[in-house]
């Protein structure tokens, strides 16, 4: 019975890491969710400002002053390219976001492991412990029946 408490008690601390190990990732994980919400909010900013450039762009081509034509150009071709470098960023941090993901996934699944373990070392506890209950009546019983059958 002692060696399931000791098995128990050696396995706390481990239990303690493994648990800080995952609350640390999960808020690595955090940090990349906020900032990829962050990217893409500035992503759709940035199309929405290209968007509106193609559209001036178009109304200045059209008309008879061609005057910003080419500062227009400009800042649409700037707009495309911040956007494709945001994009890009982006896709970057999806991957981290996915490769943080499955990291969580690991240290969550050795937590779980290591307290499958301590839980099975604490149920074969209780059985030994009901065990030894269930023996020690057991001796009473026999004791008292012993004892009337002496007495009769």
């Amino acid at each position: 019975m002692q060696k399931y408490l000791k098995k128990i008690s050696r396995l706390d601390p481990v239990v303690g890491i493994k648990q800080k190990k995952v609350d640390e990732e999960a808020i690595i994980l955090a940090e990349i969710r906020r900032e990829k919400v962050k990217m893409e909010s500035e992503l759709f900013a940035w199309q929405e400002r290209y968007l509106n450039g193609v559209g001036r762009l178009n109304a200045e081509r059209e008309s008879a002053g061609r005057g910003m034509l080419s500062a227009l150009e400009a800042a649409v071709d700037h707009a495309r390219e911040t956007l494709f470098k945001l994009f890009q960023k982006l896709k970057e941090v999806d991957g981290i976001e996915q490769s943080q993901m499955m990291h969580l996934s690991i240290v969550q699944r050795e937590l779980s492991a290591v307290e499958k373990l301590q839980e099975g070392h604490r149920i074969k506890f209780r059985k030994d412990l009901s065990r030894q209950e269930q023996k020690g009546l057991d001796e009473v019983s026999l004791r008292r029946f012993l004892q009337s059958r002496v007495n009769q």
